[in-house]
């Protein structure tokens, strides 16, 4: 019999992000690869249930009930390992996903039950500190926060399994002492039944259907309206860009009440400019699907990137990709063979990018072609899953 999976993520649908549709997308396959599995997750509204059933999975949600912030998931630290004890018969592995102050639970609840613990990082310094040389982009850590956050590092690095969906986590990892048998490099996938390049004659029908203008070129970003998402930076690299006739399409939810929300910021830039008609803001979509296969370019300015799943996504698509130059963004993009990269934090950088893309098709066809190349040779979820899947079996059969 297949081993029984809690599944611990901070935050879970209808939470939009890159972590959070991955841990939708995990859980769904598990569930459908015969394994019994279960969610815990913090309840972000009232609106949303305490027990819910979602793909039909079973989701438990905790308190405190809050937004999404940075204190959030140390608040709701001590609920999490509560309800992984009231659980304790119903499984034999616990997945925590994003395992900022949640693995701290995952794994006192692993270790008191005598269960297997995996920990999936999400992003970059929270096994170590940035400052250790990293290449991900993230900034140096002051020492004060070196020495707060020390305690909870030597814990997260007792898992007995780390899976790392980028290269400069994997590094992390084995650096700070972590055993390479331990130590798992498995990215993020993508759907590529979902995720493919347009028919012919798709795209105007898409953007009909979408109320895009059918005669414009269409830049599409993907993401939260974050600041370390670039957005506030691509909307000035935009007024830069001397292309009246494009538009500039924002997708993704603002994240209320955090430090990092750059939504509003971003629709005051847009106005002071007045690129009212060159930009629109689309709010958070479900299925981006259609939406990438309906744009002409892709554009991702992460300040720093663990992985960056809606870049695979556009690829899959047949969308030619404009990216910021680091951290896991490098692991599968190289610049003038399968995209065209930038300076992080650069306007103008991000400007030039995106200038040469739309004036040159043939450039942009040739990068969507290596794109789509590259994620059917190292992204196809389902190879990835199924080796997740191998993991977590292997990992129960330890305990």
């Amino acid at each position: 019999m297949k081993p029984r999976v809690l599944v611990l993520s901070t935050y879970y649908h209808p939470v939009l992000g890159g972590a959070e549709t991955h841990a939708r997308r995990l859980v769904s396959y598990l569930h459908r690869a015969g394994f019994e599995v279960q969610v815990v997750t913090k309840r972000v509204s009232r609106e949303h249930p305490v027990e819910a059933i979602v793909d039909d999975v079973r989701v438990h949600r905790v308190g405190p009930i809050g937004e999404r912030r940075g204190r959030g998931k140390w608040v709701a630290l001590p609920r999490f390992f509560a309800k992984a004890l009231q659980l304790k018969s119903t499984f034999d592995v616990i997945v925590c996903i994003d395992f900022r102050a949640t693995g701290i639970a995952a794994l006192a609840a692993g270790r008191l039950l005598h269960r297997a613990v995996i920990l999936q990082a999400e992003t970059g310094g929270v096994l170590a500190s940035a400052n250790h040389g990293s290449s991900s982009g993230l900034p140096p850590e002051p020492g004060i926060v070196r020495a707060v956050k020390r305690a909870p590092r030597a814990i997260y690095r007792r898992a007995d399994h780390i899976v790392c969906i980028g290269h400069d986590i994997e590094r992390e990892a084995l650096d700070t002492g972590v055993p390479r048998e331990r130590v798992h490099y498995l990215p993020h996938g993508v759907d590529l039944g979902r995720f493919h390049p347009a028919a012919p004659g798709d795209r105007d029908v898409l953007r009909t259907r979408l109320g895009w203008p059918t005669g414009r070129p269409i830049v599409l970003f993907v993401g939260r309206l974050s600041i370390e998402k670039g957005v506030l930076d691509l909307v000035e690299a935009w007024r830069l860009v001397d292309r009246r006739d494009a538009l500039l399409v924002l997708v993704g939810p603002d994240m209320p009440a955090h430090p990092w929300d750059a939504g509003q910021k971003a629709r005051a830039l847009v106005a002071q400019h007045g690129l009212q008609d060159r930009v629109r803001f689309e709010g958070p979509v479900t299925d981006t699907a259609p939406l990438f296969r309906a744009a002409d370019l892709s554009v991702q300015p992460s300040h720093f990137e663990a992985f960056g799943l809606s870049a695979i996504e556009a690829m899959a698509s047949g969308v030619p990709i404009v990216a910021s130059n680091v951290g896991g963004l490098r692991d599968f993009l190289a610049d003038n063979q399968n995209a065209l990269l930038h300076e992080p934090r650069s306007p103008a950088s991000i400007a030039a990018a995106i200038a040469r893309a739309l004036a040159d098709s043939s450039l942009r066809a040739r990068l969507a072609e290596a794109a789509l190349k590259t994620v059917i040779a190292e992204f196809d979820e389902q190879v990835l899953m199924d080796r997740y899947a191998q993991l977590i079996e292997r990992a129960a059969g330890t305990r």
